[in-house]
């Protein structure tokens, strides 16, 4: 047994990924990676008692998709290995659901790998991610300003999905397979670097590994399964205090002050963010600034104060407890505002639920780049003909970019497909023109407004989350 497959066994079996007489189900896209996983598997079915069928799912993207879809049929029908090909139309599927086509790609592939488990009577699912995927997502989240719980590790084990490969890196996979002459698909994009992620791939960890140390994928994965393990604690930790102190109904959760105030920063930080987590399933788009906001009403304990969040949330501190609710005074009023905006101009709106909004309007300076930050957009004021910050309508849309061109889609719909808590729809203030919503707050912009060549006078929009702090 050569060392690369030694090594793959000593992980499985480490991480206890498998026991005698499963079945598995081997992703199996015909790259390097997965191509690596499929044969290092097959290798070991008979020692670990296993059976292993390699499932294709054909993402309709790129044109060499079919090529790929064949390659991976020829390589099973060679090795004898039980293969079955699923074809998911991602693109469709990316503009019905208002996602990425990575996004929309993860969930078809996840799908299709659970359909395929209860169909076939297997048990777990294979993927091929490595260690150098997890030290690219540790850059790319400690660049992005992430905490600790987005430095962690991928997970070896995680439901009913395995990840062999994570005890080994990129170029440990490349000469396994040179050494084996086993051949593979490469998907041309993966070599472009229009992409984050792409260029930390192709271009910082190679030259990290040259420059700095030669394992340096291998060190930054140790390190973020060190911090995986760390937050790991810290989550467990602050559960128990959560549960003990705090108090939950179907529209607040509240905790004493002092519950917080006796605890290390960091677990008050993540008691926080359980508390958010009982009325916003995933924490979508709440950040470490949300939290600080939260924290700084801790700072006296004197009268009341409070803060306007996300979600129509209201956090309040009254004395000695700090609850989080949902904001009654914005779900009562429904109130609508309308900005006076005038080129050249500032103008600031405090809006109760969302913040402090503030519009500028300036010429296009094509030097400038367009803001990546999520509470900063810019749109193209000559299009626009008057703002409202307001509610949902019946009859709103929103203009989004499918298949080159530009379409209108029901704001309902938009709502539903980006998985919007039904409870917090009819609440949620958008930023529209008329029918046409310019921007949803956390989620999307308006295809037919964004910055183009011919913008000539850019609307700049920047909600400061944090609200009001009245002492």
């Amino acid at each position: 047994m050569d060392r690369f497959t030694t090594k793959v066994l000593n992980f499985i079996q480490k991480n206890a990924m498998v026991t005698e007489g499963m079945g598995i189900i081997a992703g199996f896209s015909g790259g390097a990676d997965s191509t690596a996983l499929l044969s290092v598997l097959w290798d070991l079915k008979d020692v670990l008692k296993i059976s292993v069928t390699a499932i294709h799912i054909n993402h309709c993207i790129r044109d060499e998709a079919d090529e790929d879809e064949d390659f991976c049929r020829r390589y099973c029908t060679e090795k004898g290995i039980p293969f079955r090909a699923v074809k998911r139309d991602i693109p469709k599927m990316s503009m019905d659901l208002g996602l990425t086509e990575e996004e929309a790609g993860r969930i078809a592939r996840y799908e299709v790998f659970n359909e395929c488990l209860k169909e076939s009577g297997s048990c777990r699912i294979a993927v091929a991610h490595h260690a150098n995927d997890v030290a690219e997502t540790l850059l790319l989240n400690l660049t992005r300003g992430s905490g600790l719980k987005g430095l962690g590790g991928i997970r070896p084990v995680r439901d009913n999905v395995i990840r062999p490969l994570l005890a080994v890196t990129r170029p440990e996979i490349e000469e396994y397979l040179r050494e084996r002459g086993i051949s593979f698909c490469t998907d041309k994009t993966n070599l472009e670097n229009d992409h984050t992620r792409n260029y930390l791939r192709n271009e910082i960890i190679p030259r990290l590994s040259e420059a700095v140390n030669s394992r340096a994928a291998e060190h930054l994965a140790k390190a973020a399964f060190s911090f995986d393990k760390a937050q790991e604690f810290i989550r467990s930790y602050s559960l128990e205090v959560f549960e003990e102190k705090a108090q939950v109904s179907e529209n607040s959760v509240t905790v004493p002050a002092e519950a917080l105030l006796s605890q290390k920063q960091i677990i008050r930080e993540n008691l926080i963010l359980l508390m958010f987590e009982k009325l916003v399933p995933g924490r979508k788009d709440i950040s470490s600034a949300h939290v600080e906001a939260a924290l700084y009403l801790l700072k006296d304990t004197n009268g009341e104060a409070f803060v306007s969040l996300p979600y129509g949330l209201k956090m309040t501190r009254r004395y000695d407890e700090l609850e989080l609710a949902l904001d009654g005074h914005r779900i009562e009023e429904r109130e609508e505002f309308i900005p006076r905006i005038a080129p050249g101009e500032e103008t600031e709106v405090q809006i109760p639920g969302l913040g402090r909004v503030i519009f500028r309007v300036f010429a296009r300076d094509k030097d400038k780049q367009v803001p990546t930050e999520t509470y900063t957009k810019w749109l193209d004021y000559g299009r626009i003909q008057e703002v409202l910050i307001r509610t949902r309508r019946p009859g709103d849309v929103i203009e989004i970019d499918h298949e080159g061109g530009i379409v209108k889609k029901s704001l309902n719909k938009f709502m539903t497909d980006s998985r919007i808590p039904a409870s917090l729809r009819d609440d949620m203030y958008i930023i529209a023109d008329g029918h046409c919503a310019l921007w949803v707050p956390g989620y999307r912009i308006s295809a037919g407004h964004k910055v183009s060549e011919q913008t000539q006078t850019i609307l700049e929009i920047n909600i400061v989350n944090g609200g009001n702090c009245n002492g």
